[in-house]
C-alpha cells in the first residue's frame, strides 16, 4: 500500500480577494483536454512556449509582483493556493498554481515541491524524483526541510512498493533510499513527528515490523497520541509488542 506525503508545515497565505485577469495562463484546453498548465513548468524547455503566452507570462509576472511587493513575496503566495488545492485533492488547479509560482520565482524550492507531490499522487514517481531533488537543491529554510526530506522518503517507498515481487531487488533498493531518506528528516529535526510517523507506516508495509514499532516509540515519545490507534492495531497483530 502506497503512504501519502506529509505535507509543508507553513501556514498558507491568505490572498484576500486579489484577481488577476493573467493568473489563467497556461494553455487552451484541445479536443482531447490537454492542457500545458496541468504539467510541471509548462512541459518547457520540451514544448516551446508561444509568444502570446510568454506576453501573457510577463504581464501576470508585473501584477502579481505590484501586489504583493515582489516575484518572490508572490511566488509563495501561489505556491500557497497551490497548497489548498492539493489538500483538498484538487491536482489540476494545484499544478496550475504551482507552476505560476515557478513561472513568478523559478529560484524557489517550494513549486518543486508541489510538482513532486503532484506526480507522486499520479504514480508517476521517477518524473517526481527530479523535482524532489531540485527542491532539495534549492530549499533555504532548515524548518521546512524535514517534511520535504520526509515526502520525499515516501514517494522512494511508493515507487518500491509499486513494483511486482519479481523485481526484489529494485523493490528493496527503493525501500533502502527511503529509509535513508526518511533517517536525513529525522537527524534534521529529531522533533518532526510526521517524519516517525510516516517511517513507522512505511516499515510496516516493508514488512519490518520491529523497526517500525522503533519508529512508533520514537513518535509516541513526542505525541502519546501521535500514531493512530488502527495502525497499531494492525502492527500488534504482526508482532505483538510483548514479542520484542
Amino acid at each position: 500500500m502506497d503512504i501519502t506525503h506529509s505535507g509543508g508545515r507553513m501556514k498558507l497565505i491568505m490572498l484576500g480577494a486579489i484577481l488577476i485577469t493573467a493568473a489563467l495562463i497556461g494553455g487552451c484546453a484541445s479536443n482531447s483536454e490537454f492542457r500545458i498548465d496541468n504539467i510541471p513548468m509548462y512541459g518547457q524547455p520540451e514544448i516551446k512556449r508561444p509568444a502570446f503566452l510568454k506576453q501573457a507570462d510577463a504581464t501576470f509576472i508585473q501584477e502579481a509582483s505590484d501586489k504583493l511587493g515582489s516575484r518572490e513575496a508572490a511566488s509563495t503566495a501561489w505556491y500557497a493556493q497551490g497548497e489548498k488545492y492539493i489538500t483538498e485533492g484538487n491536482f489540476d488547479y494545484a499544478m496550475r498554481r504551482y507552476n505560476q509560482s515557478w513561472l513568478l520565482n523559478p529560484d524557489n524550492y517550494q513549486p518543486y515541491w508541489g510538482f513532486a507531490r503532484v506526480m507522486v499522487a499520479a504514480k508517476q514517481y521517477d518524473e517526481s524524483f527530479r523535482y524532489f531533488e531540485r527542491a532539495l537543491a534549492l530549499i533555504d529554510d532548515d524548518y521546512q526541510k524535514p517534511a520535504l526530506l520526509t515526502d520525499f522518503a515516501i514517494a522512494y517507498h511508493n515507487k518500491g512498493n509499486s513494483l511486482p515481487q519479481e523485481q526484489a531487488t529494485a523493490k528493496q533498493s527503493y525501500y533502502s533510499k527511503a529509509n535513508q531518506t526518511f533517517e536525513s528528516a529525522t537527524q534534521a529535526d529529531p522533533g518532526y513527528i510526521k517524519a516517525w510517523v510516516k517511517w513507522a507506516y512505511a516499515l510496516y508495509y516493508q514488512q519490518d515490523y520491529a523497526a517500525a514499532w522503533d519508529k512508533v516509540a520514537k513518535a509516541r515519545a513526542l505525541e502519546p497520541t501521535a500514531v493512530p490507534a488502527p495502525f497499531i492495531a494492525k502492527l500488534q497483530a504482526q508482532l505483538p509488542a510483548s514479542a520484542q
